[in-house]
């Protein structure tokens, strides 16, 4: 259990030296706006999935915590707990879907 402390206690100050902040919805969710990007990550075990509005957040975030950990980026997300992500590179729509559940 310890280690689990020590890892959270070291991913949160991480994020905080590098503008983050915890969000009060979940310990694993960290926040940041910088001028006018704003950038989300949730943090599972040692698993990040973030979202930023603009490329250079997305750039600027994996830049920043690659300073700090080792980083392995597996591209964009097109599933997370159950729900597929598709996105319209022409609009910029994003839709979320969960076709198991309206089957």
């Amino acid at each position: 259990m310890q280690g689990a402390y020590d890892w959270a206690e070291n991913l949160d100050k991480t994020f905080e030296g590098h503008g983050f902040y915890k969000s009060r919805a979940g310990p694993q969710i960290h926040l940041r706006v910088f001028h006018d990007e704003f950038t989300i990550t949730s943090t599972w075990t040692d698993d990040i999935l973030g979202a930023s509005s603009s490329i250079n957040g997305e750039k600027l975030a994996k830049a920043q915590l690659s300073m700090s950990y080792k980083l392995k980026d597996l591209g964009e997300a097109k599933l997370i707990l159950g729900i597929h992500i598709e996105r319209n590179p022409i609009s910029g729509d994003i839709t979320l879907l969960q076709k198991a559940y309206c089957e």
